[in-house]
């Protein structure tokens, strides 16, 4: 059924590229630095890199092999200068990065443009099928398959072995023999054999997502800039403060603990002074605080636990790790790395960035490029908590440069509201819009329902603890959440009872949203059982057709939900009830869907509201490259663009990420801006 189904689209790909030559290449390196840690644009430049060898097939004729001292492949020669031809690879920004930064300045071979590359990966992650290639042939039932011996061969020779007997190891060695390069070769002619074949076996990006996808590209080839002086100095704290945590640490827990992060012993030490906790994350370690009767020891543990429990270091190794040219990290992010379309980040992750909650990050940002941890350990209670809140800051603007940057807010809050017909909550949007009254904030208005108090009387100033409720009910419930949702959010504030309590009043405030789950998920039952034919569902259509489940987005994009098929659950009413499993790929496997269980409402409707989220980010972002912003940065529902000082402003990046798509005109949006030197938010 897969097969059938992508060879329908392959007649249009073949007319499309008719015209065209397609050179297939596949490229094998060795390098001192780990490609995994440093990405793609700082291993291809590193001078310890070398590409050892190369394979080409233009269409469907031969695979050929190029080795260094062979001379430029006379294929790759006319890719570069003839517009008629297209360049297709597996995770095209590694083989384009080693061209732009390895085979073309040390070589001088031709550079090809980059808006002819085309990425099977990419292609595969769209139609929301493995992104791995070995795992894509296997799904796809290809003819070709990975050489399974060849790819171990393939990392024994690109790392350095270790020093033989009468080897001085002081030097650098390799896997490099003949024999062995031979069947590096032959491992290589395969990968090309494998990556053919499934490009003629995938359909088309489409216009639009090949100019996202090409934008993508400029994008991490461009980077951000780093503080790195700055960075380096707020390593030397975490440096100087692990030592003497850890030390404390295991003197207190009689070595039974001798390190910070050592989670699983930290918790059987607590277990064993008769406290139990599952979690040991900062928002439950700060609740546990606040109770009288710990005993001393374990209120330490706790304390230092708090203290020096922090992501901060780690984020920092990884980001100095892939600082390359220019200070620049380059390659930061993954086109439609989410099934629903949203990016993902590579090796340093900018979307796990800390949210700041200094109060006075000028000061501490000061105080932490000192690089000294006395000195930190002096004015703040917790030094390395301050060193994570500086970790956004650590990336700046280039000199004579600023950043400018606006993110949609609350968006997946409107967008869920706009799609199930929360006619009340959209209204509360605009009228919050228009007016920037605290008390007409949604959040706050939501609480007003919850707590059945009169509109306008809960704001973030007089009932702060009223609004977050309001805030986390949100969060935890819109997409069919209960008791666990919430906990995730918040770990021990409330009782079940009451936040059980909290779950119905939402439920009870939002009719249209709690029908909208049942619709969605009936009408992926009823696209199943009725092949071919479209269902619509208010603003959203569904098809099942070849071996995809459909869902058609407003904006046009389609969802792809491989391997359909109907289950039998068990409903309320004891009775089996059908529901779609469709095959998943969010975890770099292609499974059943949690776990089997099959999809539900609340699943289908947080795809679709973070989907539209992701298409209003998208077209707000190729706006703002077109205005002459170029975006260095996107995070979430974010984008940032690094600007020459003096251009632009706040006011005009604010229309361009605000203007409203034609297909969603009577969805509220609103964003804010700001611009500095540093990555603030």
């Amino acid at each position: 059924m897969m097969h059938d189904f992508l060879r329908r689209h392959t007649s249009s790909l073949l007319e499309s590229t008719a015209a065209q030559h397609i050179l297939h290449l596949d490229y094998e390196s060795k390098s001192r630095l780990n490609l995994r840690k440093v990405g793609a644009f700082r291993y291809a430049a590193d001078a310890s890199t070398e590409v050892l060898l190369g394979c080409f097939a233009v269409d469907g004729g031969p695979t050929k092999v190029w080795r260094q001292g062979d001379p430029i492949p006379p294929e790759r020669q006319e890719a570069a200068v003839n517009p008629n031809w297209l360049v297709v690879a597996h995770g095209s920004q590694f083989e384009s990065a080693l061209e732009e930064f390895n085979l073309c300045p040390r070589l001088n071979w031709p550079v090809i443009p980059p808006e002819r590359y085309r990425c099977t990966q990419t292609t595969c992650l769209v139609a929301g099928l493995p992104a791995k290639l070995s795992l894509a042939a296997d799904v796809l039932e290809l003819l070709n398959r990975k050489d399974a011996a060849g790819e171990r061969l393939m990392h024994q020779m690109s790392k350095p072995r270790k020093a033989r007997k009468g080897e001085d190891p002081e030097q650098i060695h390799w896997f490099d023999d003949e024999e062995r390069l031979q069947r590096l070769a032959e491992y290589c002619q395969q990968d090309v054999e494998v990556e053919r074949e499934l490009y003629s076996r995938l359909p088309q990006l489409t216009p639009v997502e090949l100019k996202l996808w090409l934008l993508s590209n400029r994008i991490n080839a461009r980077g951000f800039c780093v503080d790195r002086r700055f960075a380096l100095a707020a390593r030397e704290i975490g440096r100087g403060a692990a030592p003497e945590i850890d030390a404390e640490l295991a003197e207190i827990t009689g070595g039974a603990v001798t390190g910070i992060n050592q989670v699983a012993r930290m918790r059987q030490w607590l277990q064993s002074q008769g406290l139990s906790t599952s979690k040991l994350e900062r928002e439950v370690v700060e609740e546990i605080l606040e109770r009288e009767d710990l005993p001393p020891a374990a209120r330490r543990v706790f304390e230092l636990r708090l203290n020096g429990a922090q992501a901060a270091t780690k984020k920092i190794d990884a980001l100095l790790a892939c600082v390359g040219a220019n200070d620049r990290v380059r390659g930061a992010f993954i086109h439609h790395k989410a099934s629903t379309g949203r990016w993902a980040g590579a090796n340093f992750q900018p979307q796990n960035l800390k949210r700041p909650v200094t109060e006075d990050l000028a000061t501490a940002i000061a105080d932490v490029a000192t690089g000294d941890y006395q000195l930190m350990k002096a004015r703040y209670a917790r030094p390395l908590a301050v060193v994570g809140d500086c970790t956004r800051s650590m990336i700046t603007a280039a000199p004579g440069h600023v950043l400018i940057g606006a993110d949609l807010s609350a968006i997946e809050s409107r967008v869920l509201a706009w799609v199930a017909g929360e006619k009340w909550k959209l209204s509360s949007y605009q009228k919050y819009d228009a007016t920037q009254d605290a008390r007409d904030e949604p959040y706050c208005v939501t609480a007003c329902r919850i707590f059945r108090k009169p509109p306008g009387s809960i704001s973030k100033d007089t009932a702060p603890e009223e609004r977050g409720v309001g805030k986390t009910c949100d969060l935890a419930f819109g997409y069919q959440g209960g008791l666990n949702a919430w906990r995730n959010f918040e770990p021990d504030r409330f009782t079940d009872a009451e936040v059980e309590r909290f779950k119905t009043e939402w439920r009870s405030a939002h009719p249209q949203t709690v029908r909208f789950w049942h619709q969605i998920d009936n009408s992926a039952v009823l696209a199943m059982q009725n092949p071919g034919e479209v269902v619509r569902c208010g603003r959203i259509d569904l098809k099942f057709v070849g071996a995809f489940l459909l869902i058609r987005l407003p904006s046009g994009r389609k969802l792809h939900y491989p391997q359909p098929r109907l289950i039998l659950v068990d409903g309320k009413d004891g009775r089996p009830k059908p529901r779609v499993c469709f095959k998943d790929n969010s975890e770099g496997r292609f499974t059943d869907c949690r776990g089997g269980l099959g999809a539900y409402g609340g699943l289908w409707t947080e795809n679709i509201v973070s989907g539209i989220a992701r298409d209003l980010l998208a077209a707000a972002m190729l706006r703002i490259e077109a205005a002459g912003y170029p975006i260095v940065l996107h995070v979430h529902d974010e984008a940032v663009a690094e600007v020459k000082v003096g251009f632009g402003s706040t006011e005009e990046f604010t229309r361009l990420m605000t203007r409203k798509p034609a297909w969603a005109l009577e969805l509220p949006i609103a964003a804010t801006a700001w611009t500095g030197p540093r990555y603030c938010k």
